[in-house]
């Protein structure tokens, strides 16, 4: 997703530097439909990366269930972690993640129509530090008698789950959905309506047709496809059934001009009286605390990326001799659209374990009449854990469509540095790329 680019100072009250910053999360479904959805962001000193993900599966307050981390837009059905955005700063780094998974929370709340539990997310760093949230998630009755008390029964919309919806690939995608090009398939935001008081009479509530919805920004701006909130017509029903969802057609927000960012789908359900009027059971489109949050996006779109755009590829392989002299490994660059191609920030990054060194020099050059030419050189900021160098404003010296060049780092093996094949990690503005094969050998 598109985060800010800006430096800041550590502020103690920001929960991005102190804790998890949630953006939002699955906060309200029927014990029927006992799961995890979380979507939070944390800031990070400059090449610090998520080490584990866990969370409380039952709601004690202890962080017992461990995530696994998956590729990014896997949306998968089990208990799975992505980073969906890492976002460099000039001191820090910014990285947005989703989080999914089941729960077992489903213990009837009667006599009161809901209960709420705070479930913990502990995120631990690789350089030790633990990060935690704890939102708070509402779970409502799944069954209702007319002795309950006067809310239970209150219309509620399903969180889809596994693959008892349909969809592709599962009937949860549309939660931590990515979207870079803005566009959302039509089977990703699915309404399925349930009114446990549906069809039994003269009791208030009890007829379900329609939910509003609507698809907002995380600043609060609604999208251009819900200015308002949306009403939908839905078939309620009291049994467990899916067979009754409604899905949202196919959405571009590109298309729609709506600006990158994260986004949540949120529902409001709906209930009539015997004589038809709203009733007072229904949830309230204009409180959004009472909306349902079955579904997130997030649309990475930046307009103009296309101009100057570039590659990058690992460079030819490089012998390193243990105790032995530098060598430069890198990355070669080519030009795939003309137009001139800005400077990018550089960061590289060493191979955990492998006993490797950075100088504190990237090297850029091309070939002219078949020879390698340095055309610039840069000073980089090696980070505390002397593991990743950033360059700022490198000028890649590509001129139009086709044109190549180099990025050459210095790297030196140590005396015990493992024998065998490794590489480095370059990012280069947006895209990433390992090094050249690095060989360390022993002579």
């Amino acid at each position: 997703m598109t985060t800010p680019a800006t430096a800041a100072p550590a502020d103690s009250t920001d929960p991005e530097w102190t804790g998890i910053r949630t953006l939002s999360h699955a906060n309200r479904f029927a014990v029927w439909d006992s799961e995890f959805r979380y979507d939070g962001r944390i800031r990070v000193p400059m090449g610090v990366k998520i080490s584990t993900v866990r969370y409380s599966y039952t709601g004690n307050g202890q962080a017992g269930m461990n995530a696994t981390e998956v590729k990014r837009g896997r949306s998968g059905i089990d208990q799975e972690f992505e980073v969906i955005d890492l976002t460099f700063l000039a001191d820090s780094d910014l990285l947005t993640f989703t989080l999914r998974g089941d729960l077992n929370v489903d213990a009837d709340p009667r006599p009161a129509y809901s209960r709420r539990y705070q479930i913990r997310v502990d995120v631990t760093l690789d350089n030790g530090d633990v990060r935690t949230a704890n939102p708070e998630i509402e779970v409502l009755a799944g069954a209702w008698a007319r002795t309950d008390p006067e809310k239970v029964g209150r219309p509620f919309v399903r969180l889809p789950y596994d693959n008892n919806w349909g969809g592709t690939p599962n009937s949860q995608a549309g939660f931590g959905y990515v979207s870079d090009n803005g566009r959302i398939p039509g089977d990703k935001f699915i309404i399925d309506l349930v009114n446990l008081r549906q069809g039994e009479q003269d009791v208030p509530g009890n007829n379900s047709d329609h939910v509003y919805y609507q698809l907002v920004h995380e600043d609060g701006t609604p999208s251009h496809f819900t200015p308002t909130p949306q009403l939908q017509k839905a078939e309620g029903h009291r049994d467990a059934g899916t067979g009754r969802k409604v899905t949202l057609p196919a959405i571009d927000l590109r298309q729609l001009g709506d600006k990158p960012g994260y986004y949540r789908f949120l529902v409001w359900p709906q209930a009539a009286n015997p004589d038809g009027s709203p009733s007072y059971l229904s949830w309230d489109p204009a409180k959004t605390e009472d909306a349902f949050q079955l579904g997130s996006v997030y649309y990475r779109y930046t307009a103009g990326r296309r101009q100057g755009q570039f590659a990058v590829s690992p460079g030819g392989p490089v012998t390193l001799v243990r105790g032995g002299e530098h060598r430069y490994p890198g990355v070669e660059l080519q030009a795939v659209e003309d137009g001139a191609v800005p400077a990018q920030r550089v960061r590289v990054t060493l191979p955990q374990g492998k006993g490797l060194r950075l100088g504190d020099r990237l090297i850029v050059g091309v070939v002219q009449n078949s020879e390698w030419k340095e055309v610039g050189s840069y000073r980089g900021t090696l980070s505390p854990d002397g593991q990743t160098l950033t360059f700022d404003n490198v000028d890649l010296a590509l001129a139009g469509k086709g044109s190549k060049s180099s990025a050459l780092v210095e790297v030196t093996a140590s005396t015990a540095a493992p024998l065998g094949d490794t590489n480095l990690g370059f990012q280069v503005g947006d895209h990433t790329s390992a090094s050249s094969l690095i060989r360390v050998t022993e002579v």
